[in-house]
């Protein structure tokens, strides 16, 4: 990663609740414009020296969002980097500040079922637990009241892409084609 005073808006940050396809679909939209992914979870577990539901038991939530935000304020600092945040950095007016003076925001969204479902199903597969706000099993009328709660923060994004019954290479272009007309480039 490579800090860039000269670009101003240079990243895309992806924002919106975990399920909706952040990681997997902004890994894809980084090779397809020749950018680096930034996975803020990895990021948090590396400068804690813990994972994310150990954070959360220790030392907090208070903590934990104090991490993020330091983990973003270094994502901010960079330019070209597709950047997963956490469904919850949006929340914090301090990171929503960031976001919007070093990229651009891109919403991605899906149903409360569709969430939980995509959640429950690849909780096995990421080998650790769901997101500790949700417990284990991301039941329907949690994630349901989660994203009310964050809509107003949600609605910030520049631009906002739904992720129902699209497959990640689908949703990875649908991301470059978006960050190309917020940006006015023309890229991948």
């Amino acid at each position: 990663m490579a800090a860039d005073e000269d670009l101003t808006r240079g990243n895309i940050y992806l924002i919106g609740f975990s399920g909706t396809g952040k990681t997997n679909s902004g890994r894809q939209a980084a090779a397809r414009l020749g950018w680096e992914f930034f996975e803020m979870d990895d990021e948090i577990e590396e400068a804690a020296g813990k994972s994310i539901p150990e954070i959360f038991s220790e030392d907090g939530e208070d903590r934990f969002r104090e991490i993020e935000t330091d983990v973003l304020r270094t994502a901010a600092g960079c330019a070209r980097l597709v950047v997963s945040t956490g469904g919850g950095v949006p929340t914090r007016e301090e990171n929503r500040k960031l976001m919007a003076e070093s990229g651009y925001v891109i919403r991605l969204s899906a149903s409360a079922e569709t969430i939980s479902a995509r959640l429950t199903a690849s909780a096995g597969r990421r080998g650790r637990a769901l997101r500790p706000l949700l417990g284990s099993e991301a039941p329907v009328e949690r994630v349901r009241s989660l994203l009310a709660e964050r809509e107003s923060a949600y609605a910030t994004a520049d631009g906002e892409i739904n992720t129902e019954g699209l497959r990640h290479s689908d949703v990875a272009q649908l991301i470059v084609d978006t960050w190309n007309h917020l940006s006015g480039e023309s890229a991948g």
